[in-house]
């Protein structure tokens, strides 16, 4: 049996390094780039693989689904930056200047996450 990617977790790694770029989320002082993004990431991957807000197939999704799911997504990762502060504060990790600041970052991460979806190819289900 091969072992397949999960496409998703690439793009959630993505989506948070481009909200890491917003003036409101910065590295704690003496600590890595590397280690906050991946403390980050392992935050939004693990939380997003337990709570699932994503249509298995963008391109074949109604409109309404879209935004509900979207609508929630964003309240979502807007709790989990305010969880990867929380948990950075602990290891060294991203600071969030506030409610805004988490609002607007996680609005980056899922409107990334959901554009990188559309644009990758949906994987075929092989018969078994």
């Amino acid at each position: 049996m091969e072992r397949q990617s999960n496409p998703l977790v690439i793009h959630i790694f993505l989506g948070v390094g481009a909200a890491t770029l917003l003036p409101g989320i910065s590295l704690r002082e003496q600590s890595s780039a590397i280690l906050g993004l991946a403390i980050t990431g392992i935050v939004f991957v693990v939380a997003n693989q337990m709570i699932r807000c994503y249509p298995n197939d963008i391109r074949s999704t109604p409109p309404i689904t879209l935004l509900v799911l979207g609508v929630v997504g964003v309240v979502q990762d807007t709790l989990l930056w305010l969880l990867a502060e929380w948990v950075g504060g602990k290891l060294d990790g991203f600071e969030v200047d506030g409610f805004g600041t988490a609002l607007l970052g996680g609005l980056i991460v899922r409107a990334v996450t959901l554009v990188l979806m559309a644009l990758t190819p949906s994987r075929e289900k092989e018969p078994a």
